[in-house]
This record gives C-alpha cells, sequence and structure tokens, in this order.
C-alpha cells in the first residue's frame, strides 16, 4: 500500500466516524420518551438520562383519586417512559456498532419491563431494578443495647489499695 493509498483510507474511515458520531448525537438528542394513561389525562415526559423533564396533569386526572393513587399513577408511567428513553438511548449506540463495549454497557441499564396486570389494591408497585443494581436487603432494627451496668460501690477494704495503704500526705 502506498502511503497515498493508506492516506485515502485513513481519510475515508474518519469520515465514517465523523458520519457515525454526528448520527449517533442526532439520535441522542431525539431520545427523549414520552408516557401517558389511558384517558391521556396524565402525560409524563423524561429525558435520554430518564430526568422528568415534564409532568401534565389534566383536572379530570385528580378527580375522585386519592394522593396516593395519583403518586402510584404517575410513578408508573414514570418508570415506563424511563425505560422507552433508555430503549431510544440503546438504539442511538447503533451506528457506533451493535456488538461494541459502549453498547453492552448502555443495555445493562435498561430497566426490565414492568408488567401491565393491575397492582393489588393497597399495594404500591414495587421499584424495578437496573441490571447492575443488587436487590436491596431487608432493613433490620438494631441490637437492643444491654442495660448499662450499676455503678460498683466500693467497699471499705478497698481504699487505698492504690496507694499501699499509706497516706501520700504523710513524710518519713
Amino acid at each position: 500500500m502506498t502511503p497515498e493509498e493508506w492516506l485515502a483510507n485513513f481519510d475515508a474511515k474518519i469520515a465514517d466516524v465523523q458520519a457515525k458520531a454526528a448520527e449517533f448525537q442526532e439520535n441522542l438528542e431525539a431520545s427523549s420518551a414520552s408516557e401517558a394513561n389511558q384517558d391521556g389525562s396524565i402525560r409524563v415526559t423524561v429525558a435520554p438520562n430518564g430526568s422528568l423533564t415534564d409532568l401534565h396533569l389534566a383536572d379530570s386526572a385528580v378527580q375522585g383519586k386519592s394522593g396516593s393513587k395519583l403518586a402510584e399513577e404517575i410513578l408508573k408511567l414514570a418508570r415506563k417512559a424511563q425505560r422507552s428513553a433508555a430503549v431510544n438511548v440503546a438504539e442511538a449506540f447503533k451506528p457506533m456498532g451493535a456488538d461494541s463495549e459502549a453498547m453492552h454497557m448502555v443495555t445493562g441499564y435498561i430497566p426490565p419491563e414492568e408488567p401491565e396486570e393491575p397492582e393489588p389494591a393497597g399495594q404500591p408497585p414495587e421499584r424495578q431494578l437496573f441490571a447492575h443494581e443488587e436487590p436491596e436487603q431487608p432493613r433490620q432494627a438494631p441490637p437492643t443495647p444491654p442495660p448499662p451496668a450499676r455503678p460498683r460501690r466500693p467497699r471499705p477494704d478497698d481504699e487505698d489499695d492504690d496507694f499501699g495503704g499509706g497516706s501520700i500526705l504523710r513524710r518519713d
């Protein structure tokens, strides 16, 4: 291979990487996600990193619902949108190579899909774990410390044991 051919090949590789990087940036910027409930009265939008960027509540969303039920529905939609955004981010990495280290890292953070079946009444949905997280161990109450020991009273014959029974103020 001549130096000119090598340089032309190198320039082509650089142009390919630049095109992939531009496509990646464009796809990443478009990776936010929105989810709404069935009647459209609640809508959440999350950024590509999963942070909540918009929350829309119609007046009908709060009518006839307890605060905890409304919060539960908002959180469920937010988790669903966060998963969609994570999938979108993974799709944005495709131009970089489907089997790249970056792609494996990103897909490892996609949360699992939530079940579509309704949760039992009165129980909040469990927090979904990301692939890299360990389940939390149940918290246990710290052990109860033993009761404080009673101070020992000095016995009359214990007096001055440290000094051999003699007075330190006396001259010999």
